[in-house]
């Protein structure tokens, strides 16, 4: 994508598009309880892999085949059998909305890619037409050229990652 006229998304969406996804968003979240954690509280509780959830499954297969007189009454087996298969509900969305993550990602790198080659392009030129005297080009040049010099003057491909 380094020719500066290929233009992949030449679009905008509608701002009927924009706030059907937004309350679509905003479904999503209010169909999920209300609840969040701490920064503290994401670093410290438990999480759970493959080989963890295969544990609990097998805790709670246990419980139930052979916990009688085992397992004190405070351990309620259907509670542990929600969390269980609430977790593998969660894991199901959470695949589904990094899907959508991704495709947003992905769009936002290719506008950006595209406005920023020919933003970098748009000031290459004011930058020559300056050295060459064009008039009207120094003005433009002189406002361009300070987002270069905020980032260290540096490659400007590198510069737009």
């Amino acid at each position: 994508m380094s020719n500066i006229t290929e233009n992949k998304l030449n679009q905008v969406l509608t701002q009927a598009d924009v706030t059907a996804i937004h309350d679509k968003i905003a479904e999503v979240l209010n169909l999920l309880p209300k609840m969040s954690l701490t920064p503290q509280q994401r670093t410290s509780m438990l999480s759970m892999d493959v080989d963890n959830k295969v544990f609990a499954e097998d805790c709670m297969n246990e419980v139930v085949l052979t916990g009688t007189g085992i397992i004190p009454p405070f351990i309620v087996p259907a509670n542990m059998k929600n969390d269980i298969d609430f977790y593998e509900q969660l894991d199901g969305i959470e695949i589904g909305i990094q899907n959508v993550a991704q495709r947003v990602n992905d769009l936002k790198r290719i506008c950006s890619h595209e406005a920023m080659t020919t933003a970098n392009a748009v000031y290459k030129m004011y930058e020559m037409g300056n050295y060459a005297g064009i008039p009207g080009a120094k003005q433009g040049y002189d406002k361009l050229k300070e987002r270069y010099k905020q980032n260290g003057g540096g490659n400007q491909q590198q510069q737009d990652a």
